[in-house]
């Protein structure tokens, strides 16, 4: 993620319009409405949630599992765990982040069981397919950390930066698609992701 997310940093970019400003401001804010619908007790806000980030879920569980039905049955657990340690978030991160720890850890400790599972078994009983990576769960760590400081680095982007970065690279959003969800054009949606990268390049060297 980290070479495709930093390459092609040359070149300056207008920065984005009040209106879209107020836009990505204004979905900031109806979100957080929701986190605090359903922490005074209306669970149905709880839906939106999901909507939004389901399919930032389901990548994170894929990625570790590199198995479908094991990705679409821990998505279902991580985002129940969610909603039960809802009342929990302290709302000095972003919902997206806390929820994407939440479905990492979720993740490892399935991956964990798996291998334990399969240390139990004799020789003869693991299948070739048993495995579900190649990855140690030492690697899988230290590239879930990787992510995780890229999603700090993130969390700090302005709007409409941090928005367009989220969807396009945690929600596996196309440019038409975050066009249509954020009521712009995808040349908009390009050039906030272009100067994204810059602002994210900048950050990486910093921090080095």
């Amino acid at each position: 993620m980290e070479k495709k997310f930093f390459k092609n940093l040359a070149g300056f970019v207008p920065g984005p319009s009040s209106n879209e400003m107020k836009q990505e401001e204004g979905r900031r804010l109806e979100e957080l409405q929701w986190v605090r619908a359903v922490k005074a007790g209306h669970p149905e806000a709880y839906k939106f949630l999901v909507q939004r980030y389901q399919n930032m879920v389901y990548h994170v569980c894929l990625k570790i599992t590199s198995d479908e039905t094991s990705a679409k049955d821990l998505s279902q657990d991580i985002f129940m765990k969610a909603y039960s340690a809802l009342p929990a978030f302290r709302e000095d991160s972003s919902f997206s982040t806390w929820l994407y720890q939440i479905a990492v850890r979720k993740c490892l400790d399935w991956k964990r069981a798996q291998q334990r599972e399969q240390a139990r078994r004799s020789p003869g009983e693991v299948s070739e397919n048993d495995w579900v990576t190649n990855e140690t769960p030492e690697q899988i760590v230290l590239s879930e950390e990787r992510s995780s400081r890229l999603r700090r680095m993130v969390d700090e982007l302005a709007e409409p930066y941090r928005s367009a970065v989220r969807m396009y690279y945690f929600e596996q959003c196309s440019y038409q698609e975050i066009a249509e969800r954020r009521g712009i054009t995808a040349k908009t949606v390009e050039s906030q992701l272009y100067r994204a990268r810059a602002m994210m390049r900048k950050k990486g060297e910093e921090l080095r």
